[in-house]
């Protein structure tokens, strides 16, 4: 979808008239085509050109009329890459020159004159100001320096692909390369072709730290499982969760350190368990929005106001329109600014982000939002430093942390939403796509359900840590009402909507 519309915006750029072949018959046919065309109006943009050269297929994302020739252009939804001080060009990521010098091989080979080489990226210190003027959204990168390196080795690339295409299936593992740049979708049925994996292995280990230790282990030492490595091996900073994780998958039973006990037991009340959903679009759609600046459209807070006392509250803009405001003003509603009660978060570095944020797009609501940063409570690292189950296969995330503490309560049972993209591509659906009043509804109610079950996953996960306290039971609430929601129907639609659910 990111692809969809920058490159949407990115033809918008280039002007109203524009060549846009149109796909034939054949590969042949659908070439030949495209190529009369452009011979037949040489000064208009053309977009989505297809060549095929010694069977290697390309299609260009824009070809620009410049003197002599064409301009090449290919555009990523990528950001354009900076240094550490936000201002000077760094090195752009050699599989995108490696994609931009294939493309002008082909083209080249197929006799069209390409006088530049260009990447279009998005430019990530520009802001949208309005009015649908997107002036400034891109920056172009010249390589014509590095495409004219790589195109002799082209020839070679292709030559090697094509022996690889007559031959077996090599022998190979699949390994971070299966997933770098971009995900593989053979990478499944080449697993299906390796061993069967070993049952504890030592790239459990988390984090970069983890899994550079367990790459050291297995390189020097030659050991692969967690479960068999002496402990010595295992060092660094997070030694003490290593050895949990080891003893957890050796054991094959969960380890919990009791000392966390007394840290969940100080926190005051009320105790808010909160978490946001954000998009972050690459084109932007709001006024004063960067590409992927993150923007809060929905969340869920579950107040505990005393020991077991919980209320449930949530914020939830389906109206297309900027969400910003409306989010921070139903949480100063919600939260207490006063009370300095503490506001528990699942890796509070997202939570902590969306704050600052909103505090720099609303400075009226600065102070509140600096307020609130201050009463962070991150679950997170607590979870990390106290508990571990072989369950959790080396993560730490609340996805898979509730079902061994709580297997009834699981993501697979919700509808349509059970992860944040799942949240996202809802978002975009209900507010951007022409649907029907009954499914945009049914989102909602499920975009709902997905964030209630991450703020009550802390309040199972939190009384968990704090010595198994039993978690009091709390119905699922009636969402057709929707009334404390930016997104809310008539009468007459929500009768409508549960009927049609209903037939």
């Amino acid at each position: 979808m990111d692809g969809h519309l920058v490159n949407q915006a990115a033809r918008q750029a280039l002007g109203a008239k524009l060549l846009w072949p149109s796909t034939k018959d054949t590969p042949a046919e659908t070439v030949a085509a495209a190529l009369d065309l452009i011979a037949s109006d040489p000064d208009t943009p053309v977009v989505e050109l297809p060549l095929v050269r010694d069977g290697l297929y390309s299609r260009l994302d824009a070809l620009v009329p410049v003197e002599g020739g064409w301009a090449l252009q290919e555009t990523k939804s990528s950001t354009f890459p900076l240094k550490t001080d936000k201002v000077t060009p760094a090195k752009v990521d050699a599989h995108l020159i490696d994609d931009v010098a294939i493309q002008a091989w082909v083209a080249e080979e197929s006799k069209l004159p390409i006088v530049r080489v260009e990447l279009n990226l998005l430019n990530s210190r520009w802001t949208y100001l309005g009015e649908d003027d997107y002036n400034g959204l891109f920056r172009l990168r010249c390589l014509d320096e590095e495409v004219a390196e790589l195109k002799p080795q082209v020839v070679i690339w292709l030559k090697e692909a094509n022996e690889v295409l007559k031959g077996d299936m090599p022998e190979t593992t699949t390994s971070k390369h299966c997933s770098k740049p971009y995900d593989c979708q053979f990478e499944e049925h080449c697993k299906s072709l390796e061993p069967a994996p070993e049952a504890h292995p030592i790239e459990l280990l988390p984090d970069l730290a983890g899994k550079n230790l367990a790459a050291k282990i297995k390189a020097e030492n030659g050991f692969t499982s967690l479960v068999g490595t002496p402990h010595e091996l295992l060092v660094g900073k997070a030694r003490p969760m290593y050895l949990r994780m080891q003893k957890a998958h050796t054991t094959g039973k969960p380890v919990l350190e009791k000392s966390i006990k007394d840290v969940l037991e100080a926190l005051p009340y009320p105790r808010y368990f909160f978490d946001f959903e954000g998009i972050d679009l690459p084109v932007p759609r709001w006024s004063g929005v960067r590409p992927y600046e993150q923007i809060p459209f929905q969340w869920s807070c579950h107040v505990e106001t005393e020991p077991g006392v919980f209320k449930h509250y949530a914020f939830l803009d389906l109206s297309g329109k900027d969400p910003s405001l409306g989010c921070i003003e139903r949480m100063r509603e919600v939260i207490d600014e006063n009370d300095n009660g503490p506001i528990l978060v699942y890796y509070q570095t997202y939570e902590k982000g969306r704050l600052q944020e909103l505090g720099v797009r609303h400075p009226e609501f600065y102070d509140l939002t600096e307020k609130y940063i201050s009463r962070l409570v991150d679950l997170h690292p607590m979870v990390k430093e106290h508990y571990y189950h072989p369950g959790m296969k080396g993560s730490f995330s609340i996805k898979k942390v509730l079902p061994t503490i709580a297997p009834e309560l699981s993501y697979d049972d919700l509808e349509m939403v059970q992860e944040g993209t799942g949240a996202q591509i809802a978002y975009l659906n209900a507010c951007f796509s022409n649907l029907g009043k009954r499914v945009r509804y049914e989102l909602a109610k499920n975009m709902l359900a997905y964030c209630e079950q991450d703020t009550w996953a802390m309040v199972v996960v939190a009384y968990f840590l704090e010595g198994g306290r039993k978690v009091p039971l709390v119905p699922a609430p009636d969402m057709s009402p929707m009334a404390p929601l930016a997104y809310r129907m008539t009468e007459t639609e929500q009768r409508q909507a549960e009927e049609a659910a209903l037939t």
